[in-house]
């Protein structure tokens, strides 16, 4: 097997999210492979004559006091679990002082700034007033956070070229691949390229360049449906007998086929497929 130059992405974070093993914790965890690989992709487009890429920003915070008011001071709205409802903020009032400050009517960012000015933790208070009446209210400011994150595309790395050896002759080529994640919302799953043409092919690389042409892949599933429950031992490898087209790349996922989730034993609750299809240029080396 012989190595080329592709722009294969490489995504790291510098914050971790606390996430729970629920289902939402999971699509959560999702999205955000997949905003950070499409990420990956536009940065690696825009800086693609850069063999390295780093986009960064900082972590931030900022206190969200969660009411809207108009300029001179009548609170609108008032957001459930905020700081402004935890402290008994209503609908109607009328806001005239912050810290024992008066706000300026005329001025509404001046007075939003004072609640921004606030630290984490730091206890204000604030007159409102409620039915003709001046009323005093309680606080704690709880600063929301935005983690910072740090973006890294190597546009160095390689992709695999697999010869074929019934057809030494050809130039054309195209590529398989399972860099991306398929969507689950058609029961596609992701999985690992084993074998091409009998040839164990098994590495980090997501990506395979071939000659055009009749190709035999071996593939492995990674379904991690919750309803699916394997045996031990089990790891069947199911082929896909795929025709290469030039210039053409060819996703690949393992389709859960749930009505034979019990078929574990023969591998039948699972098929290999493709599920994109994507025109690339492709040369042989």
């Amino acid at each position: 097997m012989k190595h080329s130059s592709v722009s294969v992405l490489m995504v790291l974070f510098g914050a971790t999210a606390l996430l729970s093993n629920s289902s939402a914790a999971t699509a959560q965890q999702q999205e955000a492979r997949e905003s950070a690989r499409a990420a990956a992709i536009a940065a690696s487009k825009a800086y693609g004559s850069q063999e390295r890429v780093v986009i960064a920003e900082p972590a931030r915070s900022f206190i969200d006091w969660g009411a809207i008011i108009q300029p001179n001071g009548e609170v609108l709205s008032v957001r459930a679990n905020s700081i402004a409802a935890t402290m008994g903020v209503m609908v109607g009032d009328r806001l005239t002082h912050i810290n024992n400050t008066g706000i300026n009517p005329q001025e509404l960012a001046a007075t939003l700034a004072a609640f921004e000015r606030l630290e984490h933790n730091e206890a204000f208070s604030i007159t409102v007033m409620r039915e003709g009446s001046s009323t005093k209210l309680s606080g704690i400011a709880k600063a929301t956070v935005i983690p910072g994150w740090r973006l890294e595309v190597d546009n160095r790395l390689s992709e695999t070229t697999v010869p074929n050896s019934t057809a030494t002759t050809h130039t054309n080529c195209g590529r398989i691949s399972v860099f991306f994640t398929p969507p689950e919302t058609r029961d596609f799953y992701p999985a690992f390229i084993n074998t091409i043409n009998g040839d164990n092919v098994r590495t980090s690389n997501p990506n395979f360049k071939l000659p055009s042409g009749q190709h035999q892949v071996g593939v492995h599933e990674l379904i991690s449906d919750p309803l699916l429950r394997r045996g031990p031992g089990i790891d069947q490898e199911k082929f896909l007998n795929l025709t290469v087209e030039p210039n053409t790349t060819y996703y690949i996922a393992a389709h859960f086929i749930r009505e034979k989730r019990f078929s574990r034993r023969d591998g039948g609750y699972w098929e290999p497929v493709v599920w994109k299809v994507a025109e690339q240029s492709c040369e042989l080396d």
